[in-house]
């Protein structure tokens, strides 16, 4: 802290130490003895007399009122003064919340209020001494009580606190303490840390002189001046703060960014975490950005009257973001409210902004590269800025250029898909070698994987997306029996896309609480719609199954569910995968809306061989008596029944210290039947 902001609390405080010189006078001249041993134990006449005496109401003190400091808190530049001028605290708060901060800084005055109030236990000011020090008449004693309520701009802006004594049941107001904020007595110390419960809420960008101005409507600039409310609707990071940010280097602010969604967190009230948050801005004297609007919302979609309220007096401009459109409904408010709308970037614009963010850094990427990432990763400015940082990093620990694989890993590690419990990340680990499936089965997983690879050459180069509505997504169905591969394809089309693949949770997905199921599963489409990530639902049926006659209302909304999804992924841009076990049990509306239907065949015997042949690998120790020709053509299994089989097998012979023998592999595809609820002939 500077020596400077020390002189000023040192000459305030010599101001208070005169005033409270003079209440100790008054109680000296009262004839009141605070150091008897009987006081508070015994009651005399005479003290009971001299009660009677007094007039209700008044102070209890000779000659009533006090001489008040002759402090000027608004014509001097020191945090105090800035303080009390920035929350618009007249003369009265001044001196209420000085003489509470008294005690935080010099500890002799916990012990003179103890004095003062007859009591050793009362070492803050209570609400009946700031009513004797500054209420000399009845009408004063009423304007100090005034400044001492809930709604007061003290206690409304946690300046101070009014707590009951522990210590004493149903203690009257009059009883109360009054103790001063340590965020409060922090920032007169210089301390500007955001209050630690808002550690994760709430965060300070500083004004930066020379910050370049957004390229928004110049109405919204010149308004600027007349702090506005700036309403910034649209998806998560498409620029909203820097826009926030570069609006406030027209007017000198600190930006003060606070998430409701953060806030909102059901164990916590909302209400008190707001008061703090807006207390920091205050405090700041900066401008507010309200992030994640929606949170704070009711079922009428208007936040609580006092946030609104508050909202409509903050001195500063204040910039609302939320995903959608929001309109307030209050007819007397008397600040306009400004809107700007904020879009994804198009393939145009992120292909400029992954050509600009990689200038200046050693690469070794052709433009085609570019194209192709810009097509595929629906990124945003700032999120195409932090993967060109990431890629940067990976190849300087190799000590190499920056590959395409590098701008790949870069834009999935920025994807910002935080679906939680809902879903799980897979990493690709398998090639087209690795897939076993008959040509045309082949052909169509190819086409899927080319429709996305060219999609910036047919929805923007030849005008596609401006022509058919929803046309960039790649809807698909995976049908076939357990085991016939169709995970893995899944997975080998985002290892060949470069794309994050998500495997849906659908017990997590599906509720039986009505609404709850839309709810997740806007969560997931929103969040991948960013990322452009493969989304992949196993056994779909069990969401997308066939509209049933409506018999209740849980068929009615389990109809409404099917509905919701079908407008959901048509709308989605990127890849959505369906995988069931049975194709018949799926809604013949949503299947004519799919772009792809692949069935995957039962493997014959030529195709089993050729898993048994890829599910032991060339080291692997093979007796002379195994015959997987005669293997794959009497046993009938799938893909995945092999893998398990072979790797049982494998786990057989290296418990015996053998070879893997046939007999090894009967009896892995005996236990593989078993699993299955199948018998086996295993006889020769």
């Amino acid at each position: 802290m500077q020596y400077e902001h020390w002189q000023y609390l040192q000459t305030s405080l010599r101001e208070i130490d005169h005033f409270i010189r003079q209440a100790f006078e008054r109680v000296q001249e009262a004839g009141n003895d605070p150091t008897s041993t009987l006081r508070g134990l015994v009651i005399s006449d005479e003290e009971v007399e001299q009660y009677l005496q007094q007039s209700p109401l008044a102070t209890p003190w000779p000659e009533g009122t006090l001489t008040l400091p002759t402090l000027d808190f608004h014509n001097h530049d020191n945090p105090l003064s800035r303080l009390i001028q920035s929350f618009g605290l007249n003369i009265l708060d001044s001196y209420i919340l000085l003489l509470s901060l008294a005690p935080e800084f010099d500890l002799r005055y916990e012990r003179i209020y103890a004095y003062l109030q007859d009591d050793v236990s009362q070492r803050r000011p209570t609400v009946n001494l700031m009513l004797n020090l500054l209420g000399g008449t009845v009408e004063q004693r009423f304007a100090v009580w005034k400044r001492l309520t809930p709604q007061s701009a003290l206690r409304r802006h946690n300046l101070i606190e009014c707590a009951p004594d522990t210590t004493r049941q149903n203690a009257s107001f009059l009883g109360y303490a009054i103790r001063a904020d340590h965020r409060i007595t922090a920032h007169l110390l210089g301390d500007e840390q955001v209050d630690a419960r808002l550690t994760h809420m709430v965060r300070i960008r500083p004004y930066e002189a020379g910050t370049a101005w957004p390229e928004v409507r110049r109405p919204i600039v010149e308004a600027m001046q007349d702090a506005p409310i700036v309403y910034l609707s649209g998806g998560v990071d498409l620029g909203q703060m820097e826009t926030a940010m570069g609006l406030c280097a027209a007017t000198g602010h600190d930006l003060v960014e606070v998430n409701l969604a953060a806030m909102s967190a059901p164990e916590t009230p909302l209400e008190p975490l707001w008061r703090l948050a807006l207390r920091e801005a205050y405090l700041r004297n900066g401008a507010l950005l309200l992030e994640s609007w929606e949170s704070c919302l009711n079922e009428a979609r208007m936040p609580s009257p006092s946030m609104w309220e508050a909202i409509m007096a903050y001195p500063h401009p204040v910039f609302i973001s939320g995903r959608e459109a929001w309109e307030p409904v209050d007819l007397e408010r008397k600040r306009r409210m400004l809107r700007l709308m904020f879009q994804a970037p198009d393939y145009t614009e992120r292909f400029s902004a992954w050509e600009q963010f990689t200038q200046g850094h050693e690469t070794a990427l052709r433009d085609y590269d570019l194209h192709e990432v810009s097509s595929k990763f629906r990124l945003t400015r700032a999120q195409i800025a932090r993967a060109v940082h990431s890629a940067v990093d990976m190849a300087q620990s190799r000590g190499e250029a920056v590959q395409k694989a590098d701008l790949y890993a870069g834009a999935q590690a920025h994807a910002n898909i935080q679906l939680g419990h809902l879903a799980k990340r897979i990493i690709p680990r398998f090639g087209w070698d690795d897939l076993i499936l008959p040509p045309e089965q082949l052909q169509q997983l190819h086409e899927m994987s080319a429709r996305l690879r060219y999609t910036h050459v047919v929805q923007d180069e030849w005008g596609f997306g401006e022509a058919i509505a929803n046309s960039a997504g790649i809807s698909a169905l995976f049908a076939g029996e357990s085991g016939t591969g169709k995970t893995l394809s899944a997975e080998v089309l985002a290892n060949d896309l470069g794309l994050v693949l998500y495997k849906i949770d659908l017990s997590a997905v599906v509720s039986k609480y009505i609404g709850e199921t839309e709810k997740n599963l806007n969560t997931i489409f929103s969040m991948a719609q960013s990322s452009n990530a493969i989304l992949f639902f196993d056994e779909a049926d069990a969401l997308f199954g066939k509209r049933s006659e409506v018999k209740d209302a849980r068929d009615r909304y389990a109809n409404i569910e099917v509905a919701y999804l079908l407008q959901q992924v048509e709308a989605y841009d990127g890849v959505v995968i369906m995988a069931t076990n049975f194709r018949q049990n799926l809604d013949d509306a949503f299947t004519r809306r799919l772009d792809f239907l692949v069935d995957f065949p039962f493997p014959e015997a030529e195709y089993r061989l050729r898993l048994w042949r890829a599910h032991f690998p060339p080291r692997t120790p093979l007796a002379s008596d195994v015959d997987l020709e005669t293997v794959a053509e009497r046993y009938r299994l799938a893909g995945g029944n092999i893998r398990n089989a072979a790797l049982a097998a494998a786990y057989l012979a290296a418990a015996n210290g053998q070879m893997i023998t046939s007999e090894h592999i009967r009896g892995a595809i005996r236990r593989e039947h078993q699993k299955m609820g199948r018998l086996l002939d295993d006889r020769p």
